[in-house]
């Protein structure tokens, strides 16, 4: 055997079989004895090298390679560094793979030799150079690593643990090289975990000790914690230094160890062989971005894009726009203002249904793109998928702007190689990020004097809290450097809108009423578009007259139109769309007899009677009156489907959501292109022409004849009902045929995707529980919802994640149990509550991986959890011996991780919907509750956050921090409403009064400040205090105000003049306060009884012995110390991993932040 002392540095191959799959490599951990050839005798035991005697029979194919480095510590003056061994590792590494770069390697690391693993695959993330390194690597085996403690001390200390149990009496010199220069003290800066969550690990631990030293690694110290359910911890019958020796082949602990191992290496070949097979399917991974990626990459690959949101669309290609003569003034007035220097950047252009909004928005697009001004443009349409909602609106408008100029490609690009999941994050994030930011770093004169931002139809957009959030967001723009930026905005006028702009300073914004325009120029206008429309059929047809329609008739269509552009439209689309000169007469005779029908109503009157007038005449006439009736039911059926749902789909996809045969679809609708855009392509996707035609349908009062109403809860019962019906026949396991159950999402083409999820079961995957919600459908144990998830629960699951859309499939479950009765359908209730529970707790690595929700996912579940049952017969036969979890739920609902450091202080909004959590890292950040995404991450301090709170109507949260400073948010998007400066040291709690008017904030300068919430002014500054101010509380009235401090009094000041109305000696520091609704003060060691407090009391002082009772932020659950309680009673004991900085509580959930940056929620279930 050639083995190679201490001193040298290599890798070497171990076993060379002729044709390798697969390289292992082995890396050993301290030598505290300075045994010469300790690389191979970290692996040996009675000269049995397990990596070169046992383990190539099992594993044929794979090369075995040694990595040795100088890790004797007696040393000192000859240590390298982590980062230098592990540069060293990769360096060697790549070397020896020049001819093979491709093939995947394993890892395995004996102790501390992991750390140096572990940093040569962060350095190999942040250099390219070792690019095929990083991408071959599969999974690595840790030997009793210890990877908790991100500080010096605790690996120091494990460090010296392993060195005092092999030497009795170790030097000082050996201790001094731990401190000064270790092998791995540079590791321990940072927490590497999150670098490599792309790796499967094996941990496998120790159980014996070493001598009286005890255990060296225990099983929590070698956890490393990775999301995605890639790491496995085992067990081993062993001490320290025997966790990676085995005498025997036939070992128990060999078995176990070369078990395991061999089914990594295995799937690590499996997945290089599936990479190889779909290379043509791959796409860019969610790895960081090079500088060198072009920006069209970038905004392709990272920036959502919605196709039909610009105005020149091809789907919008025949949508018009103004003909001359036509909206002279009003284009005149917005042409002066997007070209002037009016501070005013918004002009809302609202106007009713059908008023023409949307033609005079394409006109204004037309104009400033052709010559080079339009920044971007979005048309929203309801229902209309991607422009139906806001999730790609920001990152769509920061698209177009892309291709504008190199100077803005390269901007946003930086933009996004900053921040990948930019497009996950929220609306204020992207646009600060992706649109003001770029434009904001424009210089010189080589750029247009100003970009026009064109938005159409905002109220169209699905989410009235999105709505007043993109106005809140453009009214952040300014007037930049070198560009205007101008935003003409259009809208009906609906109470959203309306309330958003009056919160936008008039400063900032103008607007124009198209309904209030004189009748005399909207009839000017109509009577033009008439001529030009009307006399393009009079050319086509040379049997009609010269003169047709006629100066008359054309006058008398003005006057039904009633100012109405849709109208006239509709009229036209409704005459032009059938060839014989008779029907063009008799449809053009139809519609002038709507106006002696109906005079002097309504202009709604007169839309809705051309909308009749349009289905009437598509009924068939040569039927018998049964025939029409079943005609009749089937297209109101069809209508209604079409208006109903939450996204567009084309006749292709319609037909098949249905069910009905091709063709039928289309004739159904072959008579309605006056109101139908209906493409002769059958995968375009079906459009209103107008959104005034579902308002029709859908509103029974708006007819004289209902044949044609669509009741609303029925059409979505039906469509919920063909949701569950087509996801049944069409969904299955491994449904894109990738057979590798590790596949990631990242790694399939989105076409590949489509073509085996078309459109339609896409859209049933993610709206059928909308539906359910939009009927009156009561569920019921074992109906067809409660069939569907036994049977295609998974299915579903995993179709989502393909979709990349688990988080909308967790808010729909949510959605699902909130709507099933517990005790009308009590077992469909529990069911749907465990998959609330299974999706939330396996979320990460099902997101990652869609097939692991059959593996690691079923396997990971406690054992009595209800789905875990359903589906025992999905867990794969191949694996052995599966983990040993827990036989039920544990309390915890969800771990919610992203703070780089710990979090100090967590509050939820007034309706339990959101969480805001503060953190040594500067930072604040908003969360769904729910689901655990976060909304909104908030940087401008620059110290360590300790306090953050809701105000009362949840619009705004502040926060208190060490860099002596309180900035108000506003929740919505994230801006910064204010930065109040006064205290002179860190502010450490923050609250606001029941109006939200007034902010109180203490202080370790000893002080409460009262600020103006709007203002930003220092209302009273209260002093008296003889220590830290750690806990503030309003009254419910908010005439009083309560301060705990590490003085150990509690005070009670009145708000309104500062005076001090009570002084409470609490015997303990306090640091946590609040008012129950009985006027009550509650703090973190008891309660102070209420008492009547009078202005003669100001000064007086009394010392009552307090109930023993904690803080409770709700009357039923609270926290106090290691333990949860519930009312009075102890209920969940709280190990040291869980043990809390801080907490908050709604209702029955419970929130704990805790030192590792993570927080994490718990739901109770008690009893009232």
């Amino acid at each position: 055997m050639t083995t190679h002392p201490v001193s040298k540095n290599f890798l070497k191959v171990l076993v060379s079989p002729e044709d390798p799959d697969v390289d292992i490599i082995a890396v050993h951990g301290l030598n505290p004895t300075n045994t010469e050839f300790h690389a191979e005798a970290t692996w040996t035991v009675e000269d049995k090298l397990w990596l070169r005697d046992f383990l190539p029979p099992q594993l044929p194919s794979a090369r075995v390679l040694l990595f040795g480095y100088n890790a004797n510590v007696a040393f000192e003056t000859s240590i390298a560094g982590v980062r230098e061994q592990a540069i060293n590792l990769l360096n060697r590494a790549a070397s020896k793979r020049e001819e093979a770069a491709e093939r995947p390697i394993v890892f395995l690391a004996h102790s501390l030799g992991g750390i140096v693993v572990k940093r040569a695959l962060v350095e190999a993330k942040l250099d390219d150079s070792y690019k095929s390194i990083r991408e071959a690597t599969y999974g690595i085996a840790f030997f009793g690593t210890p990877h908790q403690g991100g500080n010096f001390a605790k690996l120091g200390d494990i460090a010296a643990s392993i060195i005092r149990g092999v030497l009795r009496n170790p030097s000082s010199t050996f201790m001094e090289a731990l401190k000064k220069d270790s092998l791995f003290s540079d590791t321990l800066v940072g927490d590497f975990r999150h670098q490599l969550e792309d790796y499967h690990v094996l941990s496998f631990f120790e159980t014996l000790p070493m001598g009286r030293l005890g255990l060296i690694v225990d099983q929590k110290s070698a956890t490393l914690g990775l999301a995605g359910l890639r790491e496995r911890q085992i067990p081993m019958d062993a001490d320290h230094t025997g966790v990676c020796k085995f005498e025997s082949a036939e070992g128990d602990d060999y078995e176990q160890v070369s078990f395991n191992l061999v089914r990594l290496v295995k799937s690590a070949v499996e997945a290089a062989a599936e990479r190889a097979r779909i290379a043509s399917l791959s796409v860019p991974s969610s790895r960081p971005l090079s500088e060198a990626a072009s920006v069209d990459t970038v905004t392709k690959s990272f920036l959502p894009y919605a196709v039909d949101a610009p105005f020149n669309t091809y789907s919008r290609q025949h949508d018009p726009t103004c003909l001359p003569d036509t909206r002279v003034d009003l284009l005149r007035e917005i042409y002066t203002w997007a070209d002037g220097k009016d501070r005013r950047f918004i002009y809302w252009l609202n106007g009713l249904a059908g008023t023409g909004k949307s033609t005079i928005a394409r006109t204004v697009a037309r104009k400033y793109f052709d010559n080079g001004q339009l920044g971007a443009s979005f048309f929203f349409s309801r229902g209309g998928g991607d422009v139906g909602h806001a999730s790609k609106f920001f990152t769509t408008i920061a698209v177009q702007l892309a291709r504008k100029s190199q100077s803005l490609q390269r901007y946003i690009g930086d933009a996004v190689r900053k921040n990948a999941d930019i497009a996950t994050q929220s609306l204020g994030d992207q646009w600060r990020q992706l649109v003001l930011g770029p434009l904001s770093k424009l210089s010189g004169d080589s750029y247009p004097s100003s970009y026009v931002l064109v938005i159409d139809a905002l109220d169209e957009c699905g989410n009235d809290e999105d709505i007043r959030t993109i106005l809140k967001l453009l009214a952040e723009a300014q007037t930049f450097q070198t560009i205007r930026l101008r935003v003409l905005l259009t809208s009906r006028p609906e109470i959203p809108i309306r309330h958003g702009f009056h919160q936008i300073p008039e400063t900032k914004h103008q607007g124009f009423v198209l309904h209030h325009i004189s009748p005399s120029i909207i009839n000017h206008d109509i009577t033009i578009y008439l001529k030009y429309k009307l006399g393009l059929i009079g050319r086509e047809k040379p049997s009609l007259s010269a003169s047709w329609p006629g100066e008359e008739t054309v006058n008398q269509l003005v006057q039904i139109a009633s100012g109405l552009f849709i109208w006239a439209a509709t009229a036209c689309r409704f005459i032009q769309e059938v060839e014989r000169v008779v029907l063009i007469r008799k449809r053009l005779a139809a519609i002038l007899q709507i106006g002696s029908s109906i005079v002097g109503e309504q202009p709604e009157k007169y839309l809705n009677e051309i909308y009749t007038t349009v289905l009437r005449h598509s009924i068939p006439a040569k039927c018998s009156e049964e025939e029409k009736e079943e005609f009749l039911s089937m297209l109101r059926d069809i209508l209604g489907s079409i208006v109903t749902l939450l996204s567009p789909l084309s006749i292709h996809s319609l037909s098949r959501l249905l069910n009905f045969q091709p063709g039928e679809v289309d004739d159904y609708l072959e008579d309605l292109h006056a109101i139908l855009d209906i493409s002769r392509d059958h995968n375009r996707l079906l459009r209103l022409h107008h959104p005034s035609f579902r308002d029709f349908l859908l509103k029974k009062d708006r007819y004289n004849d209902s044949n044609f109403w669509v009741d609303e809860k029925p059409a979505n019962e039906t469509l919920a009902a063909r949701c569950i019906q087509l996801m049944s026949t069409s969904l299955k396991e491994d449904i894109c045929g990738v057979t590798i159950p590790g596949t990631l999402v990242a790694d399939i083409k989105r076409s590949r995707v489509e073509q085996c999820l078309p459109l339609e079961v896409q859209y049933a995957c993610l709206h059928w529980v909308k539906h359910l919600r939009g009927s009156d459908a009561q569920l019921r144990d074992n109906d067809y919802v409660h069939q569907f998830l036994q049977k295609h629960l998974l299915h579903w699951l995993e179709a989502l994640s393909w979709m990349q859309k688990i988080s909308e499939g967790i808010l729909e479950i949510i959605s699902l149990e909130s709507i099933a009765s517990v005790v009308n359908c009590p077992n469909l209730y529990g069911f749907i509550h465990d998959l609330k529970r299974f999706a939330l707790h396996n979320r990460v690595g099902i997101e990652q991986a869609p097939l692991q929700v059959y593996h690691s996912a079923l396997f990971f579940t406690p054992v009595m959890s209800i789905v875990r049952r359903q589906f025992s017969n999905k867990m794969p036969w191949w694996i052995k011996r599966g983990p040993e979890v827990e036989a039920n739920w544990s309390a915890t609902l969800q771990t919610l991780e992203g703070h780089s450091e710990p979090v100090t202080a967590v509050a939820f909004s007034p309706d339990g919907k959101q969480l805001a959590s503060g953190s040594h890292d500067q930072t604040v950040r908003i969360w769904d509750a729910a689901t655990g995404a976060t909304l909104q991450t908030l940087e401008g301090h620059s110290g360590w956050v300790d306090a953050v709170t809701f105000s009362p109507d949840g619009k705004q949260l502040a926060s208190g921090s060490h860099d002596k400073t309180v900035r108000i948010w506003d929740a919505a998007t994230g801006a910064t409403l204010q930065t109040l400066e006064g205290h002179s040291d860190w502010v450490t709690a923050v609250a606001f009064s029941p109006n939200g008017k007034q902010l109180a904030s203490g202080s370790y300068d000893k002080t409460v400040r009262i600020w103006d919430a709007a203002t930003g002014a220092t209302l009273q500054t209260l002093e008296g205090h003889s220590g830290w101010v750690d806990a503030v509380a309003f009254s419910p009235d908010g005439k009083q105000l309560a301060s705990g401090s590490y003085d150990t009094t509690v005070r009670i000041w009145d708000a309104a003049t500062g005076a001090t109305l009570q002084t409470f000696e609490a015997h303990t520091v306090i640091t946590r306060l609040s008012y129950s609704s009985d006027g009550s003060i509650v703090t973190n060691c008891g309660r102070l009884d209420a008492i009547s407090l009078h202005e003669d009391a100001a000064c007086s002082s009394i010392s009552s012995p307090l109930v023993s009772r904690p803080v409770a932020f709700r009357p039923n659950i609270f926290v106090q110390d290691e333990w949860i309680v519930h009312k009075e009673s102890r209920m969940l004991w709280l190990p040291p991993d869980y043990r809390h900085s801080c907490s908050a509580v709604y209702e029955n959930i419970v929130c704990l932040g805790h030192g590792s940056g993570r927080m994490s929620i718990f739901e109770f279930l008690f009893s009232h």
